[in-house]
């Protein structure tokens, strides 16, 4: 199983303890810090470790700091993270059977030593119960729609091809822009370049002075890639100057990656 730890100060020794305790080969462990007990702004590091599991990096993550509640409140905010503070081997099976944790937070200083590993074993090792699944999709709400981007151009003389209008060129350059202009600002942290175009639909030519809109959207998103529509209009008459939709894919060192997620 993949594992994120991620500790402030007040956690160090038992991120330390369980690493320990778990460093087998079924295990595949990414330790985000801290590396030592200077007081350090616990959310630096639990931030990372659970995004690493809402971006599918891992499987599960495991937090600790003084009483487990400040990194629970930190993960839940990720849509998707179920985390939950356990104190008890009981309250753990039960974060894992009815509940389906996938984030596990531990106080250091509420949660004795000698119950850790075992409360770490209980976790990682109790199957959810998967009639409770109904209750877990009430709680997750919705999806929400991601922002529209908007540009506005005034069709210069330079753009018209030799039929007098604007077809092709200069259209799929400027949806490419949109489309990447979407992505960006949808997750900041990522990288995108495109990867292909669905079928470009013209649907209405547009000629000198003219003035366009340009609208683009994220509306899917997977694991390394999301998709964004593209569509004008013609600002004055409001007819629809094309549409189309692209594929940008989160790129780092030439290989896809997880999209990052932001809070």
């Amino acid at each position: 199983m993949r594992i994120a730890l991620g500790a402030d100060h007040a956690g160090f020794k038992y991120k330390e303890m369980v690493k320990e305790h778990l460093d087998n080969p079924s295990h595949d462990l990414s330790d985000f810090g801290t590396f030592d007990e200077t007081p350090v702004d616990y959310p630096l590091f639990i931030r990372p470790a659970v995004e690493a599991v809402a971006s599918r990096q891992v499987d599960r993550a495991i937090l600790f700091s003084q009483s487990g509640n400040g990194a629970a409140i930190i993960a839940n905010k990720w849509s998707g993270i179920r985390c939950v503070t356990c104190w008890s081997p009981e309250v753990t099976a039960l974060s894992r059977r009815h509940n389906d944790s996938n984030v596990l937070s531990i106080g250091q200083k509420v949660v004795a030593a000698d119950l850790v590993s075992k409360i770490v074993d209980i976790w990682l090792n109790t199957p959810f119960e998967g009639d409770h699944a109904r209750h877990l999709a009430a709680i997750e709400p919705p999806p929400q729609p991601y922002q529209r981007h908007e540009k506005t151009l005034l069709i210069r003389p330079e753009f018209l091809n030799h039929s007098g209008n604007v077809f092709g060129g200069y259209m799929m350059k400027w949806a490419d822009d949109m489309a990447y202009n979407a992505a960006t600002l949808a997750f900041p942290a990522g990288s995108f370049v495109t990867k292909l175009f669905e079928q470009f639909n013209f649907k209405a030519p547009i000629v000198s002075g003219d003035v366009i809109k340009i609208i683009s959207q994220v509306t899917q998103v997977g694991n390394t890639s999301c998709k964004v529509e593209v569509w004008s209009v013609d600002a004055r008459k409001n007819v629809e100057v094309f549409r189309t939709a692209a594929v940008m894919v989160n790129l780092k060192n030439g290989r896809s990656q997880p999209i990052p997620r932001a809070l």
